[in-house]
């Protein structure tokens, strides 16, 4: 099968697209050349496990209305953090402010007792009461965009972070390279609302002139259940979990406590399916969207260019899916895109060496 070989960097900014860390999202400069080469003008794109939002924000940005799901509540937070920022960063620090008070008396008489250990061992008991209390808040009255900016910074060992020096991605203390006897600043009480002022002013630094008025939708429910009434999309594209290849619960396991999911191993299991609960997931997904679509639209598929077991022989994941999908679609192309050293999310993994981008159509 021909494969074309993907060569293109588009360097226009989107600081947005930054609010909080996510293991294996989609690039943006990706995500928008599939939206740019394969979506029409003004039509509703639809990402079925969204993720961090990127291709959603992305279609946005470009004029499309935008449709999304993921079964990680984290995923929903942070994609709903994207598309519902303030119109301008004065908006968001008047609504700051109005939070500011509220946490901070609130932060006086919250109770951490009962929180796990592990939770508490990543934070000044200060500081955690006021984080509490901010999340309190912001899940109470829905603000997604200043929660994930909250969740942005949870745990790093810069300074305009939360959190004991630890790692940004999976939270691991890093107390052994920073021990307490020599970085005693890093221990310290740190004040949530301004890190957080800090943070959000970070996040308009690059802004593309959003449309408000289009519709921007995000669901937390199973893809393969998701039900839409009278809904056309002429574009899919998404990213689908498979084999485990990353954790995503475990590795977002303390942003996850903090918005309420506390069994992240269950979690787990849901989201990073085995090779069997994959393809009867797949079959079902390809079914569904098939009834979202008209003839002629199009599925595009991003997937990891590795090989496994299947019908007692070893075959590539994306010529699965085309097999998967042959009743409903038919592959029109497909592209590879290499991943360098730098953008892997395991360095060193020499498993995935480049995605594959299946371009479906409906037949």
């Amino acid at each position: 099968m021909n494969i074309k070989k993907l060569d293109f960097e588009d360097k226009e900014k989107n600081s947005i697209n930054s609010l909080s860390p996510y293991i294996g999202k989609m690039r943006i400069d990706l995500a928008k050349y599939l939206i740019k080469h394969y979506s029409e003008e003004n039509s509703i794109i639809y990402d079925p496990f969204a993720g961090s939002g990127t291709v959603l924000l992305e279609g946005w940005a470009l004029g499309h209305e935008v449709i999304g799901n993921d079964l990680n509540y984290y995923a929903y937070v942070l994609t709903m953090g994207k598309l519902n920022p303030y119109e301008t960063f004065e908006k968001a620090e008047e609504k700051m402010l109005r939070y500011k008070s509220l946490a901070e008396r609130r932060a006086k008489i919250e109770d951490i007792t009962s929180i796990p250990e592990w939770i508490k061992s990543f934070y000044n008991e200060e500081t955690l009461k006021e984080i509490c209390s901010w999340v309190y808040y912001l899940k109470r009255y829905k603000e997604w965009f200043l929660l994930s900016c909250l969740m942005g910074i949870l745990h790093h060992q810069r300074p305009g972070f939360l959190s004991y020096p630890a790692s940004h991605g999976a939270p691991y203390l890093r107390s052994n390279k920073y021990p307490i006897e020599f970085y005693p600043e890093m221990y310290q009480y740190k004040n949530v609302y301004e890190k957080l002022y800090n943070k959000v002013k970070r996040s308009y630094k690059n802004v593309p002139n959003f449309n408000y008025t289009l519709s921007r939708r995000m669901f937390n429910k199973d893809a393969t259940t998701i039900r839409f009434k009278n809904k056309h999309f002429s574009t899919i594209i998404t990213s689908p979990p498979y084999m485990k290849s990353l954790t995503y619960a475990r590795d977002n396991r303390l942003r996850l406590w903090f918005l309420g999911e506390d069994d992240w191993i269950t979690l787990d299991k849901k989201i990073s399916p085995e090779k069997n609960m994959f393809i009867e997931m797949m079959q079902k997904c390809f079914e569904k969207w098939a009834k979202l679509q008209e003839t002629g639209d199009k599925c595009i598929i991003v997937i990891g260019d590795i090989n496994i077991i299947y019908n007692s022989k070893k075959t590539s994941l994306f010529e699965i899916l085309i097999n998967l999908s042959k009743n409903y679609y038919t592959c029109v192309e497909t592209l590879c895109d290499p991943l360098p050293e730098a953008k892997k999310v395991v360095k060193g993994n020499a498993r995935i060496k480049q995605e594959i981008i299946v371009v479906f159509e409906r037949k």
